[in-house]
This record gives structure tokens, sequence and C-alpha cells, in this order.
């Protein structure tokens, strides 16, 4: 429902609001380590991967996360200067709401890097799949709401959104971060659909590799 959606008290609101979703929308982007993986399938370099006792998803979402270790603490410093230089009110009004925010962050990293794993399993079968990459970055940028806030979409797309994993990678947690009075059902509810999205994502990816592993010829290795 459109009530749920982030509405803005004041242009300060606004602002800040934008800011942060370019934030999050940085931290939870996996683009650079989805070309690491293209290349790693094309190469054949998986093939290290296949003989050890690991997972592909779950080794390549660490270096993900190291990759973006440093992002983390310079936005986080950067989101704690926020509420001091503009003062309260604005984001992270209680430590209920920062807490429930890293939650929801968690999540929508995630949820975003189990995404990329999906399109970076089409090298199994595809020669060059970066340019889905790059339209997906292009697509998301826009949907997730780092350009434009989801409040002021069109009706009908921002139905769609609504109903879609985009919502929940920037605009959810965002929203926590901003919200004037911490809503822990409106957080629940959320957070419950973040996982679920969590879980059928995961679940294609999964199956994509699977199926792609018994084409994969390691070429090039």
């Amino acid at each position: 429902s459109n009530s749920a959606i982030q509405s803005f008290a004041s242009f300060n609101h606004l602002i800040i609001y934008i800011m942060l979703c370019m934030m999050v929308g940085q931290l939870k982007s996996s683009w650079h380590n989805s070309m690491m993986m293209i290349d790693e399938i094309r190469s054949g370099e998986l093939n290290r991967y296949l003989i050890k006792p690991i997972s592909y998803f779950y080794y390549n979402f660490m270096n993900f996360i190291g990759h973006n270790s440093l992002f983390y603490i310079v936005y986080f410093i950067m989101m704690a200067l926020v509420p001091i230089i503009l003062g309260p009110g604005y984001v992270f009004n209680s430590f209920l709401q920062v807490f429930s925010f890293l939650i929801a962050l968690f999540i929508s990293v995630f949820l975003s890097y189990s995404i990329y794993f999906c399109m970076v399993c089409f090298g199994f079968w595809f020669g060059e799949v970066r340019a889905l990459i790059i339209a997906y970055n292009v697509f998301n940028i826009f949907l997730s709401g780092q350009l434009i806030p989801i409040a002021l979409f069109p009706n009908g797309l921002k139905q769609f959104v609504m109903n879609s994993p985009f919502r929940y990678m920037v605009d959810f947690p965002v929203s926590i971060a901003t919200e004037s009075n911490f809503n822990i059902q409106y957080f629940l509810e959320g957070i419950t659909i973040q996982i679920l999205w969590c879980i059928i994502i995961y679940l294609i990816g999964r199956i994509i590799y699977s199926f792609g592993i018994q084409q994969y010829e390691a070429f090039g290795a």
C-alpha cells in the first residue's frame, strides 16, 4: 500500500533520504565482484573452487563483503555525522532504529548479491553476460529509489516496485533509518518480505548454478 512508502516531512528530510539511498546503494552493489566471477567462469579458473570443499556462492559473498569493507567504514561514519550536523529528528532517532537499520541493510546486501549471482550463472551458457550486469545496474539504480524516491513514482510503476525485490534493497532500509517514529510492525513486516525474497532468489540462483555446472567445460583452463 502507498501508506507503507516513505513520506517526507520537509525538504531536508528528502535530501537526507536521497543521500542515504546513494550510500546504501553503494554498499549493496556487487558488480565488481560479479565481473570477477564471470571472468573465472569464462577462463576456466572456476575449476580451483570445484575441487575444494567450499561453496562458490558463499566464498564470493565473503569476498564481496571484504571488497566493500572500506565503504562500510566510511559511510557508517558519514551516517553517524548526519544527526550531529543537521540536528536530531531526521535520522536514527533511537538505538533500536539503528539496530533495525543494520539488520535490514545486511539482508539487502545478501539479496542484492543473490540477484547478481543469478545473472553471473548465465555465463555458463553465454560467452558475454557483462551487458546483462550493466543493464541491471542502470534499472536497479532507478527502481530501488537511489535517484528518485519511490514515493514520487507514478502509481503504476510504484505498485510494481512495491511488489518487487527492488524496494527492499535500498528504500526499505533507508525508510527505517529516516522514520520519525519507529514502527516495529512496519519493520517486522518488511523484514519478513525481505527474507522471503532472499530465499526465493537464492534458490533460483542455486538451481541455475546446478544446471550451469553440468554444462561447464572449463574452456581456457
